[in-house]
């Protein structure tokens, strides 16, 4: 018997000192790093009767020329924490504040466990009246501005989102094992610069609480935030957030469904403006079918006879054209009598097959120069900036090649000992040339200005957190091969031309308040039964004409021909920039 009791005191005796280790382990020796996942049990505790509403997510900012803010926006709202609605308070004050009823605001509490922001409001938050809400002395009950969400910001496409990302977090703070709610950038800026942008930590309203929710400790809610006087950082972008709001606009209006508009700065090569459409589905992003994130800003796509402007730009500095010379632009592009005699144009001189933009004449002429040089294409999309990627690349720091813009594509061409068939199709932008957007733009706004080609730049410097410079990014050249001036001249008289010939195929922006030059370029995409169904429809060119200051290039992917979001777009852009330049330029 006694060897038994004696058993039981030894097994009690084991049992009790590796529950008071497991005490001692938890409690006082590894209370920062317990377990093979190096758990932080002080933080974990702390979290566990805590509340906390977000209110800034830590990461940098990324502002516009002016220093307006770009990046998700911070907008007055009303914050609530769940456990009022077990106590009295006074709600009706609150309804009569905001204009929300009593009976929505109560209904906003069902479900609800951690703190929220009130929905419905009516009536403007003034700063009046986040006072007014303040100075009821509810705790759990606060009025101020708080970060949005990004899914309602400007250049979705351009500055990108950021999104939790606990695998990131753990590849990126291997020593803090006990993961932490951080955003990292997904696309756009927010992912090319998250060096520079990474969260130094989050901004919070915290309430503790008992096992019941009630508040503890005095009853009042506490704002953290990191204290480093340097960071975050900011991003000064070259984007003008009016001239944005313009941009999108004039997309929204024209309907434009898939595709891109580029605005840029004629005089300082700068980006001033982006849209991509479709807009971000936020709700399906990244999945399988879903291509909303694509900035086709950047993407390249047939530019049809857009490129054009590059064979006629290598006609005139190799001297090829011939004064006075005729085509007959009866024919197709092979050569072939066409049958539709809607499309047989007569006999053209060389500036008026530019301007009723004439396939024969351009497909007779990038044959005749491919066959002399089978770079020449390649050459001359050199000497305009159009030889894509043209974005800022250069070296920051410890990286020797750094790009701003994310993803950007690069241009193709087809031609040198291709059949006859294949290097007339090249001469128009068909086959296998693909350009983006923001090559396109950068050739108008090359031509515009005249000489050197230059990057496009997007971000100007990075700031620290009390205004004082980070770091700069300088202005950029991509060649110092470029076109002669009397050559230049010859081709903005075409661009012009476009627009002011009867022939030309832009004639119909000959009454804009600003004298437009451009091209417009029509590539087919999709045929059936040997009918053309799908078709990207382009127009890029500069503004005004006299004194250039605005560069830009429009494109709707895949339209059916009657589609007209191109044409719209430009106009109402046009239009809306300069009555915006009546009021804001002296």
């Amino acid at each position: 018997m006694k060897r038994r009791i004696k058993v039981v005191l030894i097994l009690f005796s084991f049992l009790f000192s590796v529950l008071l280790y497991r005490c001692l382990d938890i409690g006082v020796l590894h209370q920062k790093n317990f377990g093979p996942s190096n758990v932080n049990l002080i933080e974990r505790s702390v979290a566990q009767r805590t509340f906390q509403f977000r209110i800034d997510n830590g990461r940098g900012k990324i502002l516009d020329r002016n220093g307006k803010l770009l990046s998700a926006a911070y907008t007055p709202k009303v914050i609530l924490f769940p456990f009022l609605k077990r106590i009295d308070w006074p709600i009706e004050k609150l309804s009569a504040i905001t204009g929300v009823s009593e009976y929505d605001i109560k209904n906003q509490f069902i479900g609800k466990k951690e703190p929220f922001t009130l929905k419905g409001i009516s009536n403007e938050l003034t700063s009046e009246k986040i006072d007014q809400i303040n100075n009821l002395h509810v705790s759990g009950l606060i009025s101020m501005l708080s970060q949005d969400e990004d899914d309602q910001q400007l250049a979705e496409h351009l500055i990108g989102i950021a999104r939790e990302n606990k695998e990131q977090y753990e590849k990126q703070y291997e020593s803090d094992r006990d993961y932490k709610p951080k955003e990292f950038g997904v696309i756009g800026l927010e992912a090319q610069f998250e060096d520079f942008l990474k969260s130094d930590g989050t901004s919070n309203l915290m309430l503790h609480v008992d096992n019941l929710g009630k508040p503890m400790f005095g009853n009042e809610v506490k704002y953290a935030k990191p204290s480093n006087p340097f960071y975050p950082v900011s991003l000064e972008t070259t984007i003008d957030k009016d001239l944005q709001q313009i941009l999108e606009q004039a997309v929204n209006q024209a309907k434009l469904q898939k595709g891109a508009a580029v605005l840029i700065d004629v005089k300082t090569n700068k980006l001033l403006a982006m849209v991509s459409r479709p807009s971000m589905n936020y709700q399906n992003l990244f999945s399988q079918n879903d291509n909303t994130a694509t900035n086709f800003a950047l993407q390249p796509s047939t530019p049809g006879s857009v490129f054009k402007t590059v064979v006629a730009a290598a006609a005139i500095d190799q001297g090829i054209v011939q004064d006075k010379q005729m085509y007959n632009c009866d024919k197709d592009l092979r050569g072939n009598y066409e049958k539709d005699e809607d499309k047989r144009k007569g006999n053209l001189t060389f500036q008026e097959s530019f301007y009723a933009s004439c396939n024969y004449t351009f497909g007779l002429l990038g044959q005749k120069l491919s066959l002399k040089n089978k770079d020449m294409f390649e050459t001359y999309a050199n000497k305009l900036g159009m030889n894509g990627p043209v974005g800022w690349t250069g070296s920051v720091y410890h990286e020797a090649s750094f790009s701003q813009f994310q993803n950007e594509g690069s241009s193709t061409f087809f031609g040198g000992s291709k059949p006859l068939e294949g290097l007339r199709n090249t001469s128009i932008g068909q086959k296998d040339v693909k350009i983006t957007p923001l090559a396109v733009a950068n050739m108008m706004s090359t031509i515009a200005r005249g000489g050197s080609p230059k990057q496009v730049k997007v971000v100007d410097s990075v700031l620290y957190k009390n205004g004082t410079e980070m770091f700069a990014f300088e202005n950029q050249t991509l060649t110092d091969d470029y076109l002669s001036p009397d050559s230049m001249q010859q081709l903005r008289e075409m661009l012009r031309g476009v627009i002011t010939s009867e022939k030309g195929t832009g004639r119909r922006y000959s009454s804009l308040p600003y004298t437009l030059a451009g091209k417009s370029g029509t590539a087919e995409t999709k045929k059936e039964k040997d009918k053309i169904t799908e078709q990207n429809k382009w127009f890029a060119g500069y503004f005004p004409y006299e004194k250039p200051q605005y560069a830009f290039a429009v494109v709707s992917l895949n339209v059916k021909d009657e589609i007209t979001s191109t044409s719209d777009t430009v106009t109402n852009l046009v239009k809306s920039i300069y009555d915006y330049d009546k009021t804001h330029k002296k």
